[in-house]
């Protein structure tokens, strides 16, 4: 048997490698140097420039047997927008393009200023060349800077900085590949020298600094030798020049143990002993061990007392798994210059202790393993059993299913539960090993909170307390996911006569549930249910929301049209009451909503149909298949990948509306399937209603929600809840709130607003919970000057008003794992984060920039920027009854085939 050692060698042989060494600039040209490895001969070598749609090629030479040279004329450079993209092939064949080793350690926070473009490089897969902060304002004109001293968490700069309004503080901005922070200057009164301190928001690597003069950012121009490095909280500094470039390079305070122990006490603590080598001790100096969990904002200190010549301290063990997040550790000298140094460590010195621990926590077994991260820094992963269940098939109203690990945890039992979604109502009965269940015993219609409601599956851990453990949701083995369709089928009737509709069907993730309705007694079922009315249009949205495109089209159609439109929502919604007066109102559920739905001939949805119907959306469901199904979406298309699929329907959307030609035929045709006649390029309905009048002044949060988090404490232990809790309690952005009378006004995704609410009590007052239906989204948008967002598409409803959108990715790469349908360049119009400084950093630049809306172009993704989105959307839908087919609409004409 071959070992992967073994065959991670054999593939290192054989994979055909394209690796960046280096890049540098001449007169004309950005010039890229590559090592080519595997390659056997070269038939043909050619590059290409892509942009946007636009493809250049572009000069490339074989300088030697293995190495390519590659040429990107300055003057392509400087039509870059947002992105481009090099792309290599190599006979015939695109190259996969990696970054060299050396590389990564070298030039790869070089940045590219060219005419008035800040750009940066990335290799990976390709080469990626971003226009990553078009939002500024840069200039090619230098500011001189000299070094005039520095010390502990100071630097002072002597800068010609004459265009700096007197009184005013210096803004030097410091950017760092895709990341930029500001540090404030405070200008000395006698010698004019420009003081800059608190460098805690600067992270490793290498920053380049500009100074912001009459809104525009100049390079800032360092002649002479590098001078010595000074030292911060956290850091090692160095000011350095590249070229005439002036730049920071950023490095961790580091000790070197010279041994390092890590002891399991088994009396609920650890104790980690650290010897350091003599010159590393300070004469007099308290030590700590400081405990960072990064992701939950948590940090703890322990002390250390010196024994036996080393330093130990005992860590509760409640204190390493306080969160699942990895840990880090660092060693804190406390004096008037204190000092968080990382831990710089070697095979050698963690052999000699015992890394790997399993222990009891939560009443099950947790395994914890110190190790040495990339950094050499010392680090703590801590893993909970793994709970191994599935339902592996579905008889009837009766589930086989099998649960495996069960001995991982301690005096607790499993149980298989169902829970229904809205009540959280449940019901469960005991599981181990293999195990079939009839549902059906388990009183499915007492069960049910409301007519039409959702059933979960859940695996619970309760402790003989009944203290739950854990609880998760359950796959099916034999899922295949459709939208409209499920896997058994029963009907019930309760003693009124009414019949109770319940269906055995999985989510996106092969999560297995039950779906229901009922149909009342008293409810009149046509003769012919297939027979359906073209003119009578059934419009909505969630089903208990009035706020989106639906209710702004059901407004447009009774106003303007013969259509005989309703609007269907839930009678208990907060969005019921300011339309309940309107003719054609419908509650959901009601007598009149069943009458409509029968004969309904075209079914507008700005999410799934089944929002709107209060029967199941599927086929031989009371004529379903012979209405017409609009899709009138929530948002833009092109970010993360959507369920809206043509392969997940049985009877996909007849018309599919979209905002751009690129939404149209980069992510609805190619991406999900649907054919050129089925998508129409009409914009949103709500978009309509986008008028600003008044300069507003605050700040709106509004993130949205992630699909991965499905359980009571999954929420409370994720790191989104962490991420944003700790963004609300930011000290440098609560400080800017209260400087510049401003309120953070937080509207949580309808999912999180009670986690949320419940644990905010004791926010500071300028930050502002917004409760779900008090407002609508769209007099949000149009109260607040700056909207803080991660991934959700209402950013475009903001950025059609000409105010500035910050997103904030700290998780992407997770959010994204599934794909993203463009290039985060092309659908992110505005400020991107991925860590808190960096986020604080671009609201704290728009506020000193009065709210003004970053230098963007959004025709790429909105085509039509006035207030006839409705009538396009109306004219297209009348174009799919007619039978005709829709090519585009256009200025008020309908062109058709």
């Amino acid at each position: 048997m071959i070992g992967s050692r073994t065959l991670k060698r054999v593939r290192n042989y054989l994979i055909k490698k394209a690796e960046a060494e280096r890049h540098y600039l001449t007169d004309e040209h950005l010039v890229f140097e590559f090592s080519l490895t595997n390659f056997l001969f070269f038939n043909e070598i050619h590059a290409e420039f892509w942009n946007n749609e636009e493809r250049h090629p572009i000069d490339s030479e074989l300088t030697e047997k293995d190495k390519l040279k590659v040429y990107i004329p300055l003057m392509l450079l400087e039509t870059i927008e947002t992105g481009a993209t090099v792309k290599v092939f190599i006979n015939n064949k695109a190259a996969w393009l990696t970054a060299h080793p050396s590389y990564k350690e070298g030039d790869f926070n070089e940045s590219l200023l060219i005419n008035e473009r800040y750009l940066t490089t990335r290799v990976k897969k390709n080469l990626q060349i971003s226009n990553r902060f078009s939002e500024f304002r840069f200039s090619n004109d230098e500011v001189f800077a000299e070094i005039e001293g520095a010390g502990y968490d100071r630097l002072e700069l002597g800068l010609d900085v004459s265009a700096v309004e007197s009184g005013k503080p210096v803004e030097i901005y410091a950017f760092k590949n895709r990341q930029f922070i500001i540090l404030h200057g405070v200008r000395d009164r006698v010698s004019g020298h420009i003081r800059l301190q608190d460098f805690s928001e600067l992270s490793m690597g290498i920053w380049r600094l500009f100074v912001h003069m009459n809104d525009t950012l100049h390079p800032l121009r360092i002649d002479g030798h590098d001078m010595e490095a000074f030292t911060s909280l956290r850091h090692r500094i160095r000011p350095i020049r590249r070229g005439h470039s002036f730049y920071l390079e950023v490095r961790p305070n580091a000790v070197r143990p010279e041994r390092m122990q890590i002891e399991n006490l088994e009396n609920g603590r650890f104790r980690i002993s650290v010897g350091l080598l003599p010159e590393d001790e300070a004469a007099g100096a308290e030590y700590a061990l400081l405990l960072d969990d990064q992701k939950s904002g948590r940090h703890e200190t322990y002390p250390f007392v010196k024994q036996a010549g080393a330093l130990r301290t005992e860590v509760p063990l409640e204190g390493l798994i306080g969160t699942l997040f990895a840990k880090r550790f660092f060693l804190l000298r406390q004096s008037e210059e204190p000092k968080v140094s990382q831990f710089l460590l070697d095979t050698e010195q963690l052999s000699q202790s015992t890394l790997r621990f399993k222990v009891i926590a939560d009443s099950q077994h947790v395994k914890l393993r110190f190790y040495k991260r990339k950094d050499k820094s010392l680090g703590l992963k801590i893993t909970r059993p793994k709970l191994r269940k599935a339902i592996n098939d579905i008889d009837g109203f009766r589930v086989d299913g099998s649960i495996g690990s069960t001995d991982e945890f301690i005096n607790a039992t499993a149980y298989l539960l169902l829970e229904d979604r809205f009540s959280l109502e449940s019901r469960q009965v005991p599981i181990h090993d293999n195990f079939r269940i009839d549902v059906e015993d388990w009183n499915l219609i007492g069960l049910k909170s409301k007519d039409k409601t959702i059933f979960d599956f859940f695996v619970v851990v309760e402790t003989d307390s009944g203290e739950v453990i854990r609880k998760e949701k359950i796959k099916y083995r034999k899922a295949d996911y459709k939208k409209d369709a499920f896997y058994s089928y029963r009907v019930l009737r309760d003693e009124e006569y009414n019949e109770h509709h319940f269906m055995f069907t999985t989510t996106p993730f092969n999560n297995l549930k039950i779906e229901t309705f009922t149909v009342p007694a008293d409810i009149r079922i046509p003769a012919d249910v297939s027979v359906k009315v073209p003119n009578v249009w059934l419009v909505g949205e969630r089903s208990n929301t009035a706020q989106d495109n639906g209710i702004v089209l059901f407004h447009w159609l009774r106003k303007n049209t013969d259509i005989e439109a309703y609007y269907v929502i839930e009678g208990d919604s907060l969005d019921y009451e300011p339309i309940q007066h309107m003719k054609n109102v419908l509650v959901f559920g009601s007598p009149e909503h069943f009458e409509v739905a029968f004969r309904a001939g075209v079914l507008l949805c700005t999410h799934d149909i089944e929002n709107i119907l209060p029967y199941k959306p599927a086929l031989g469901f009371f004529g379903y298949e012979n209405t017409k199904k609009i899709f009138l979406q929530h948002g833009v298309l092109g970010r993360k990948n959507v369920e809206y699929h043509k392969r997940n329907y049985e009877l996909p959307f007849d018309l599919f509306i979209v905002s751009s030609e690129p939404e149209k035929e980069a992510v609805v045709m190619e991406e999900m399937g649907y054919s050129d006649e089925e998508v129409a390029v009409t914009g949103l309905a709500r978009f309509d209603r986008l008028v600003q009048n008044k300069k507003p002044r605050d700040i709106l949060l509004m993130p949205t929600w992630r699909d991965w988090i499905n359980t009571d404490e999954a929420f409370l232990a994720s790191e989104y809840y962490l991420t944003y809790t700790n963004l609300i309690q930011n000290e440098k952005l609560l400080r800017l709130l209260d400087e510049h009378n401003i309120n953070l006004n937080f509207y949580p995704h309808y999912r999180a607003q009670n986690y949320f609410q419940n644990g905010i009590h004791d926010m500071h007052e300028r930050i502002k919970f917004i409760p779900l239906g008090s407002v609508t989204v769209q007099r949000l948008l149009i109260r607040h000057a700056l909207l803080i967002t991660d991934y959700s598409t209402v950013s475009f409803d903001f950025t059609l008003l000409d105010k500035p959108v910050v997103f904030y990715h700290f998780d992407a790469e997770r959010f994204f794992r599934r794909g993203i349908l463009r290039p985060i360049d092309e659908t992110f119009i505005g400020g991107i984060a991925s860590h808190e400084e960096e986020l604080v950093s671009i609201i704290e630049d728009r506020i000193l920039h009065d709210f003004a809306n970053f230098n963007i172009d959004i025709s790429g993704i909105i085509k039509y920027q006035d207030q006839d989105n409705c009538r396009r959307i109306y004219e297209s839908v009348r174009g799919l009854l007619d039978g005709e087919r829709v090519v585009d609409v256009v200025e008020g004409e309908l062109d058709r085939v």
